[in-house]
């Protein structure tokens, strides 16, 4: 454990490791709640896209394809340099141990181009399923958002504070989801018409009231 404390504060690894202790600083104020952490993708790559077309050159097209490519389009970009520097922390150490075991600089940093290699193919493959879970989060997102303020019949016997249900009318099936009142609201009976006015936590079920 010692031996691998010296070696993390090498002079060739030190960089690396100041930029890892950032990140899990940052992940533990996550954790905490003193930091917040927004789960929305990035959107505005392509939006921008023909930003610097009057330039001649289309750096912006360039940067949408790298994104796509390496996954940081695909993920929070948080997410995404989190994975970055904890791989090149791991494979510095690995590469400079085995290339590089009497710590020379100009070595090192020739080490530094199979090692950006590494991580960025490691990176990419760890956003693909990190990714797919993201999208999920953005779908259920963007769900509630269509469903808040839409209108809709009761379908369970009441809507009261801890249970009930509201059918939408939709162009397929019809749309079925959990409702509630709000807290100290009056119970909703059956059959009555009713309009959803906000999403409750995790968007588990919303909140509704009478037409």
């Amino acid at each position: 454990m010692f031996e691998l404390f010296q070696v993390a504060i090498s002079p060739h690894q030190i960089l690396l490791t100041l930029l890892l202790a950032l990140v899990v600083f940052y992940w533990l104020l996550v954790v905490l709640g003193a930091l917040d952490f927004e789960t929305d993708l990035p959107d505005s790559m392509d939006g921008d896209a023909d930003t610097h077309a009057h330039h001649g050159v289309n750096t912006s097209g360039a940067w949408i394809t790298a994104g796509r490519f390496f996954g940081f389009s695909q993920v929070p970009i948080v997410v995404w340099l989190s994975f970055m520097v904890l791989f090149m922390w791991f494979f510095s150490l690995v590469l400079n141990q085995k290339w590089n075991p009497e710590d020379g600089t100009p070595r090192a940093l020739l080490l530094l181009l199979p090692n950006m290699v590494a991580s960025l193919a490691a990176t990419k493959l760890v956003t693909i399923p990190v990714a797919k879970l993201f999208k999920a989060m953005t779908d259920a997102d963007t769900e509630a958002e269509e469903v808040i303020g839409r209108t809709g019949v009761v379908a369970s016997i009441e809507v009261d504070e801890r249970y009930g249900q509201l059918e939408i009318t939709a162009k397929g099936a019809p749309l079925l989801i959990n409702v509630r009142v709000e807290p100290g609201g009056v119970p909703i009976t059956k059959g009555t018409a009713a309009k959803v006015t906000a999403a409750g936590p995790d968007s588990a079920y919303y909140f509704i009231e009478a037409v």
